[in-house]
């Protein structure tokens, strides 16, 4: 076997198509700084509503509508998302000078939806919204995303506004959020918004005992319990009609008001929601920039997808505080599943051929810059699995690179055998470095 050493040399070597990613990088870093965000920017939020459609091969983006919206919750000098993460990104070009002024990178559910069966078959089309900070001056907005076949990202589509226009929506927002925790000042915080589907009026103080529940989950693990100054979390309380959430493979059907259901795509425990120009509508009544859905119901499930939102059961599911924290990673900042699918060998999230922009998988395509210097130049790559591991202290435990992840059982590898991505303990010292990162990133 090759030692961790030897293999980081090679990576230097053959990957040098991600160093031109680690100084793109450092660039938008750069760049963001020279953008002033008075000379851009108000202190409003602007959303883009538009319908993304296609099939496995295809998509487009048809443009909905424009909305102001309430006070704008992120940062004013981290303007450009200079992390690789996700399958999409969007910027914010300013008509007159032509210069990026903001740039944010995020996932989709029509992402998802585009990998299962039904896309081969036939083409749908989700609702879908994007937030930013209002700009001053006419500009335009580009949606990018990543060929299915190469990765690189893409023009999809691209559409010019003048901040004049009289179609532009105004917004009619009333401020009514709880606040869970108060950590700091909205601008070098991270804002988080709890929102309830199927709770009616009857239940709101078991939403409100719920938010609690979250809270205390997130501030157990690290590295959010050192960080609990810079996270601020509020909820927005909105009854639904009816009690409990929609199970259509068991034809239960619940009118809520977000329209939360299991068996997304197939699968009876993944619980999502499919409009989510709905969820920003409920999103929008406190300042925030990212978002956890809460249902009621006991039954066990959820989802989370990076910058999109997160998604978990109330209800007391067995473990509920960890899904909500394993969750959480995913709709944060993209962590990767770390588990795998017995049987399982091919993936068209995770082709062979292509390195996961996720920071904590790797298929060696090209692992420079991710966890390579977290590894002993002394431990094997690949670094060897043994069942035993799993009931070792998770601070005992080798960071290296172990066979096994994204649902996959070969061909991709994780920094180590426990983690809250696979086993809902601790997050490793990958994921944590990780978080930290774009937590300092968001903060500024």
């Amino acid at each position: 076997m090759k030692t961790a050493k030897f293999i980081i040399f090679s990576f230097l070597a053959m990957s040098c198509v991600h160093g031109i990613n680690a100084q793109t990088q450092e660039q938008k870093q750069a760049d963001s700084a020279k953008i002033i965000y008075s000379d851009y920017f108000g202190e409003n939020t602007m959303r883009y509503d538009f319908h993304h459609g296609g099939n496995s091969t295809d998509e487009y983006y048809l443009f909905d509508r424009i909305k102001r919206e309430g006070a704008w919750a992120g940062s004013k000098t981290s303007l450009i998302n200079p992390f690789e993460y996700g399958e999409q990104h969007f910027r914010i070009v300013d008509t007159e000078s032509g210069k990026v002024i903001y740039k944010n990178n995020y996932c989709t559910l029509f992402n998802e939806w585009q990998t299962t069966p039904e896309a081969a078959r036939v083409s749908r089309s989700y609702p879908e919204a994007l937030i930013f900070p209002e700009p001053k001056k006419d500009f335009t907005i580009q949606i990018f995303a990543r060929n299915k076949v190469s990765k690189a990202m893409e023009l999809k589509h691209s559409h010019s506004v003048s901040v004049s226009d009289y179609n532009i929506l105004p917004s009619r927002i009333a401020n009514e959020y709880i606040d869970i925790h108060n950590g700091g000042d909205i601008e070098h915080s991270l804002d988080i918004v709890l929102l309830p589907d199927g709770f009616t009026n009857e239940e709101k103080e078991k939403f409100l005992a719920s938010c609690q529940m979250w809270k205390d989950a997130l501030f157990a693990y690290s590295p959010f319990k050192e960080n609990t100054r810079r996270i601020n979390i509020r909820a927005v309380w909105v009854a639904s009609p009816e009690s409990g959430i929609s199970e259509p493979g068991h034809n239960k059907w619940v009118n809520t008001c977000l329209g939360s259901r299991f068996f997304t795509f197939g699968s009876e425990r993944y619980q999502m929601v499919e409009d989510f120009q709905r969820v920003r509508d409920m999103a929008a009544m406190a300042p925030y920039e990212s978002i956890f859905i809460l249902t009621n119901t006991d039954k066990y499930g959820g989802g989370g997808i990076y910058n999109f939102y997160g998604l978990g059961s109330a209800g007391k599911t067995g473990r509920t505080g960890e899904v909500y924290v394993h969750e959480f990673g995913h709709s944060l900042m993209g962590l990767g599943d770390e588990y795998v699918e017995v049987g399982n060998t091919v993936s068209a999230f995770y082709p062979a051929d292509k390195e996961p922009w996720e920071a904590n998988l790797t298929t060696f395509v090209n692992f420079e810059g991710k966890w390579e210097d977290m590894i002993d130049e002394t431990t094997p790559i690949p670094t060897p699995f043994e069942q035993s591991m799993l009931a070792m202290p998770q601070h005992e435990l080798v960071t290296g690179a172990y066979e096994g992840g994204g649902y996959l059982e070969k061909g991709i590898y994780r920094p180590t055998p426990l983690c809250m991505m696979n086993q809902l303990r601790d997050f490793c010292p990958v994921c944590r470095r990780a978080i930290s990162r774009y937590l300092d990133y968001i903060c500024k």
